[in-house]
């Protein structure tokens, strides 16, 4: 492999000017040295080191994304679209996978900080995810989920309004006149888990002769399946589902089907994230559709220069409601 000494010694200049054709700097070069050195790199095949190249300049031109579950098909579509917005503006993508896991997301952080990524986008499996490293490091955070107070003073952040969003879906269920409604949230300290139960509570608060309830699991097809079996077994079983994900709603309509219950005729389902896979469940599932794509460009927009000295973003994107079959379609006027 070529080196800049080789390429040096074939254009008849030092390492120093080569150095400076490639660095763009810091001082300049004669239009005719200039070429020759590139004449020379192209002989030789020389590429010069990129990140050398980005580390003298301050930056390493690469984002930082930690997801919890990367096989959720949520995060996978949301990191194939922040991939192709971060492509357009030269940046690389390396994306981090918690595993559902609290330790190893702060693996991933100490790791993306040694790896010296110029910004961080973050969806954490905590509720109140430690931001400090970051903070400490000079590494711009933007979270796509809600933030505490205390988080907003130190990250950005771009989500829907997740309490809303709750709402909506479970005031869907309760206009087709479901007489009973049950919550599937995520773990306690889950992102977002206090704002969907927040959304739902205020849904039913004023529905008379509603039974409601709320029950967790982990953001698992296979944990809500196993949740969701038992709850649909027992014997005050609900005539409405409301999932915090897509993930869980697969998980209930799995459960339904093998207790022998028809969706939407014994059991009404509702998700939350709007990934493809909604379009080909059995039946196809109604859920709360969040700008994947939107927020994907948005978050490389507010992540473009931005250091940890520039105050804090904090933006709410609009969500859809796209009721399927799932629900039993469209609710009356």
């Amino acid at each position: 492999m070529a080196t800049a000494r080789d390429v040096a010694r074939r254009a008849g200049t030092s390492t120093a000017v080569v150095s400076y054709v490639f660095n763009d700097g810091p001082r300049g070069v004669a239009p005719a040295t200039r070429q020759k050195v590139l004449d020379a790199a192209a002989e030789l095949g020389y590429r010069p080191n990129a990140l050398a190249r980005s580390l003298s300049r301050g930056r390493t031109h690469s984002i930082g994304l930690i997801v919890p579950d990367i096989c959720n098909p949520y995060f996978a579509e949301l990191a194939r679209a922040i991939e192709d917005a971060a492509g357009t503006t030269g940046n690389l993508l390396l994306i981090a996978d918690s595993a559902l896991s609290a330790a190893q997301e702060r693996r991933h952080t100490l790791s993306l900080i040694e790896r010296q990524v110029d910004s961080v986008v973050l969806v954490s499996v905590s509720d109140e995810p430690d931001l400090g490293a970051f903070f400490e490091a000079g590494i711009p955070v933007v979270a796509l989920h809600p933030l505490s107070e205390r988080d907003r003073r130190h990250a950005s952040s771009l989500t829907i309004d997740y309490e809303a969003a709750a709402q909506r879906a479970t005031e869907h269920l309760l206009a087709h006149g479901y007489g009973s409604v049950v919550l599937l949230n995520g773990p306690g300290e889950s992102t977002g888990a206090r704002q969907h139960r927040a959304g739902f509570d205020r849904a039913v608060a004023g529905a008379e002769g509603v039974r409601a309830s709320a029950v967790r699991s982990e953001i698992s097809r296979h944990r809500a399946a196993e949740v969701a079996e038992e709850l649909l077994s027992g014997p005050e079983r609900p005539r409405a589902v409301y999932c915090t994900t897509d993930e869980q709603a697969f998980g209930v309509l799995y459960a339904a089907h093998r207790i022998g219950l028809t969706v939407p005729d014994d059991l009404a389902v509702v998700g939350f994230d709007g990934t493809r896979n909604c379009l080909v469940s059995i039946p196809a599932l109604t859920t709360v559709q969040q700008p994947t794509e939107a927020m994907a460009r948005r978050v490389v927009e507010i992540l473009a220069g931005r250091t940890v000295e520039d105050e804090p973003v904090h933006e709410i994107l609009g969500f859809e409601f796209v009721a399927r079959e799932s629900s039993g379609g469209p609710a009356p006027a």
